[in-house]
């Protein structure tokens, strides 16, 4: 298709530009109100530097190597980069990775605004900003079987018992946040949060944890079977 298109004059490409830019300002701003390390100048420079890679690549260059496909496809590895700097770990807890799909739905306005698939782009900006405005208020709704639950264990740290719980958990679909731990002689006190697990489905992962290790306790307790 793209061969078959006229070259666009400079004022069109400008306006694909401010397109790419305007979208990813759109998506930045959420980010910014939020406080999330990449906000509206990070998002509006993703958008706008993939828009121009991408005209550069499609109507800067003549002849058989102009290929805009591969410019493309360089803007997707290369954004891997910033949004893998915007994901931060925090003990037991990575933060930070719808930001780094924001940023790479931004590249994704430029790579379409650039093309001149404006609308395209203006319904998936549309879409993207539906998705990080509505999802988060509705998942307490979409979950409520599975609250969040808070637990204090207390372990041996030479057991790995946490790391066998973050794996019975992620294992179940579920989510696991340390919010504090400290040692108590031989002993290590965390407190933990769970969620996205059924109940049933915590408490066999409690109970399982409990057979493995006799040293460790979990309060509240999972009933019996």
């Amino acid at each position: 298709m793209l061969g078959a298109m006229t070259s666009p004059t400079e004022l069109e490409l400008v306006a694909r530009l401010a397109l790419a830019l305007a979208l990813g300002a759109v998506l930045g701003l959420e980010r910014e109100t939020r406080h999330k390390t990449a906000g509206l100048r990070t998002h509006s420079l993703v958008a706008l530097g993939s828009a121009l890679f991408t005209i550069a690549g499609a109507f800067a260059v003549v002849g058989i190597q102009a290929d805009p496909s591969r410019v493309a496809a360089q803007v997707v590895t290369g954004i891997g980069f910033i949004g893998a700097g915007a994901m931060i770990r925090s003990g037991l807890t990575i933060t930070g990775i719808t930001t780094a799909a924001t940023l790479w739905m931004a590249a994704a306005f430029g790579v379409a605004a650039a093309m001149g698939m404006y609308i395209v782009s203006v319904a998936s900006g549309a879409m993207a900003l539906f998705i990080v405005l509505a999802f988060g208020p509705m998942k307490p709704y979409m979950l409520s079987p599975r609250s969040r639950r808070r637990l204090d264990i207390s372990h041996l740290p030479a057991n790995n018992t946490l790391d066998a719980l973050v794996a019975a958990v992620g294992g179940v679909g579920g989510r696991l946040s340390v919010i504090e731990t400290g040692d108590d002689g031989d002993m290590r006190h965390t407190s933990v949060v769970v969620w996205g697990i059924a109940k049933a489905e915590l408490d066999g992962v409690l109970r399982n944890l409990i057979d493995c290790d006799d040293d460790v306790q979990i309060n509240p307790p999972p009933p019996a079977n």
